[in-house]
């Protein structure tokens, strides 16, 4: 009798810590990259615009509007605006 609820409750105490140590030891999301940056306009001494950019490479370059001027953000120094953007 005791070998018939042991067997189950072993199994089932297993696959739950196999499923917690899963979820408790994947890595965040880093928050810094999620979040958005308002282009500058270089062509007009870093003058911010309305359009939302990022920081994640892989898609196109952030432009003010369809053939607009491409937009940066200001340098760790903030001494001007260089940072390539991308469009979110």
């Amino acid at each position: 009798m005791k070998t018939r609820i042991l067997k189950p409750v072993l199994s089932f105490s297993a696959v739950a810590f196999a499923v917690l140590a899963a979820f408790a030891f994947s890595t965040a999301p880093q928050k810094t990259s999620l979040v958005d940056v308002t282009g500058l306009d270089p062509n007009n001494d870093c003058e911010p615009t309305s359009t939302q950019c990022t920081t994640i490479s892989g898609t196109p370059v952030c432009t003010n509007g369809i053939n607009g001027p491409q937009l940066f953000d200001m340098n760790l120094s903030q001494t001007d605006c260089n940072v390539e953007l991308y469009r979110k």
